[in-house]
């Protein structure tokens, strides 16, 4: 049975309320309504807009993939990956960070025409993000020290159900 839980503008999980971006024609984002920086643009602590745009390959690594495998394990039943992975979605999460590469918040975008996607309930959304906030952390290199004079710092991935198939 087909529930589609974002076709609204609000929805609950257990304690965060997020906002629902469906503006974007096939897209969901799904941001917690507290969020005031992920998928805004970076500006510098001083309030001004940087002149330097960032460097073609200047992007960020995660520390470790690892506290995203367990949070999506934790979260989803080995059967529910199976059923996500076979049908070959993705979630997308976009993350801001603070200048040590630690996550300040989190967001979520899928696609609108995929069922399996928008048949995971809130409440999956929410222990993700509160696993993701306290687990995930990104790498920021020498050359790019200068990030550090940002007031957040975003950056996204596409987390495929597939590349969890491994770890059951």
């Amino acid at each position: 049975v087909s529930h589609n839980f974002y076709e609204r503008e609000t929805v609950k999980g257990n304690t965060i309320t997020y906002k629902v971006d469906y503006s974007l024609g096939s897209l969901y984002q799904i941001s917690n309504i507290n969020n005031t920086r992920v998928g805004e643009l970076m500006s510098l602590k001083d309030g001004s807009i940087p002149t330097k745009p960032l460097g073609i390959g200047d992007e960020l690594d995660i520390a470790s993939w690892v506290p995203v495998y367990c949070a999506f394990l934790e979260t989803f039943t080995p059967e529910e990956i199976r059923v996500l992975a076979q049908n070959n979605e993705v979630l997308r999460i976009g993350y801001a960070l603070n200048e040590t590469g630690a996550v300040l918040e989190v967001r979520f975008t899928m696609l609108r025409d995929r069922p399996h996607l928008y048949n995971i309930p809130p409440q999956y959304l929410e222990k993700l993000e509160t696993k993701l906030k306290s687990t995930v952390s990104y790498f920021i290199p020498p050359h790019m020290a200068y990030l550090r004079e940002y007031k957040f710092i975003t950056v996204s991935q596409d987390c495929s159900f597939k590349s969890f198939l491994d770890r059951l």
